[in-house]
């Protein structure tokens, strides 16, 4: 719920098709949920909607972000992100549902520094 406020929806017309969600922490930014219905995919919804919450996340200040996945490793690449180890990310990410609870520990952690 304190995450709202950065959550970014696509629609085409009333219908959602889309959808990112952005966690912003002193340290650094989770980027998560990002999410397309299938029949809308390959139109570039999730590119516009991760680009989208990457610009948030560097209008905010936010230099650094952090993202899991356990199915789209090979998606975030184009946008900067490198794979890293839990180790590397800061503590308040670290602290978050997303790590704690709802991804497992084998989940891909993946980074990208914004400019």
């Amino acid at each position: 719920e304190q995450h709202w406020a950065h959550t970014l929806v696509a629609r085409r017309q009333a219908r959602v098709v889309g959808s990112a969600a952005l966690e912003l922490y002193g340290d650094g930014a989770l980027l998560r949920s990002v999410v397309v219905n299938e029949e809308e995919r390959g139109r570039g919804i999730a590119r516009d909607l991760v680009e989208s919450a990457l610009a948030e996340a560097a209008a905010a200040g936010t230099r650094d972000v952090y993202l899991l996945t356990t199915t789209a490793g090979g998606y975030f690449p184009r946008f900067g992100f490198k794979v890293v180890s839990r180790a590397d990310v800061p503590a308040s990410v670290q602290a978050s549902v997303e790590f704690t609870t709802a991804c497992p520990n084998t989940a891909t952690v993946m980074h990208a520094r914004l400019a």
